[in-house]
C-alpha cells in the first residue's frame, strides 16, 4: 500500500502550487495538500517558529485519518517536513530546494533582521523573492505562485523566528539531534535542488544524514516541482517504493 503524500508549500505561497503535481500522480494516489497556518484559508498560529507548524500539520494529518505519510515540503516546508519526521510517524521526507544546513542562510537573514522587522520589510523581503527567480517558472504554472506576491510581514517573521530570535547554536543543536534520530531510523530522505549546490553541501548531507539522496534538477529557479510536474510526480512514486517493506513490493 502506497503511503499518502502530504504536500506542504513554501513561505508566502499556498497549496495551489501543488495542483500540477497532484494531477500528475497516478490515479488513486492518496494526496493531502494543506494551506499552512497564515496562508490561504488557514489562520495563523499564536506560537512562533517551525515546530508549532509541524505539530499543526500532524493534527491535520491525524484528522484526515493518515498514519505515516510521506511528507513533501517546498522551501521552508522542507525543514517543517523534517521536524515532522523527528517527532511523528512518517514513511519518508522529500525536501524541495532548501538546505537543512541553514547556517549560511541564517547569516544573511540575520543581517536583514532590522529591515525585515521594520518599515523596510517590503524591500528586504523583495531581495529574497528575487533570488527565487519566479519569472522563470513556466507560464502555465506561474499563476499558482502569485500568493507569494503578497507577503505578510507578520507571517514571515513568525516562520523565521527560530533563525531571527533564538541562539543559532540552540536551533542547530535541535536539528542535529533530530537528524541523529532519522539517521538511526534510516528514514528514507530525498532532497531536490533547483540549482547546482556546492560540493561541501553534499559532504554535509553525507555526514549528517547518510541515507539522504541529494539530487540537482538545474531548472534555474526555486520551484523544480513546477518546471516538470510529471517528472516530479514520477519521482515521488519512485521514492514511495523505497518506503515500503520488502514484502509489499
Amino acid at each position: 500500500m502506497t503511503p499518502t503524500f502530504v504536500l506542504l508549500h513554501g513561505l508566502t505561497f499556498d497549496r495551489r502550487m501543488w495542483e500540477p503535481v497532484a494531477e500528475a500522480l497516478p490515479a488513486g494516489a492518496d494526496v493531502l495538500a494543506l494551506d499552512l497556518p497564515g496562508h490561504g484559508a488557514t489562520p495563523p498560529l499564536f506560537e512562533r517558529g517551525l515546530e508549532p507548524v509541524a505539530d499543526w500539520v500532524h493534527d491535520a494529518v491525524t484528522a484526515a485519518g493518515i498514519e505515516a505519510p510521506i511528507v513533501v515540503g517546498h522551501s521552508i516546508a522542507g525543514p517543517i517536513a523534517t521536524i515532522y519526521a523527528f517527532q511523528h510517524p512518517a514513511a519518508g521526507v522529500v525536501s524541495v530546494d532548501v538546505s537543512l544546513h541553514f547556517e549560511p542562510f541564517a547569516a544573511g537573514l540575520r543581517a536583514a533582521r532590522q529591515q525585515l522587522a521594520g518599515d523596510g520589510f517590503a524591500a528586504a523581503w523583495g531581495t529574497f523573492q528575487e533570488s527565487m527567480q519566479m519569472d522563470r517558472v513556466p507560464d502555465e504554472h506561474r499563476e499558482l505562485i502569485r500568493a507569494g506576491d503578497h507577503a505578510s510581514q507578520q507571517v514571515v517573521l513568525s516562520y523565521q523566528a527560530d533563525l531571527l530570535e533564538r541562539p543559532l547554536a540552540e536551533v542547530a543543536g535541535e536539528r542535529d539531534r533530530g537528524l541523529d534520530r532519522l539517521r538511526a531510523m534510516e528514514l528514507p530522505y530525498l532532497a531536490i535542488f533547483g540549482d547546482p549546490i556546492d560540493p561541501a553541501e553534499r559532504t554535509w548531507y553525507a555526514e549528517a544524514l547518510p541515507q539522504a539522496r541529494v539530487e540537482v534538477w538545474p531548472v534555474g529557479h526555486h520551484f523544480p516541482q513546477l518546471a516538470d510536474p510529471r517528472r516530479f510526480a514520477d519521482r515521488l512514486v519512485e521514492f514511495a517504493r523505497l518506503t515500503q517493506p520488502a514484502a509489499t513490493l
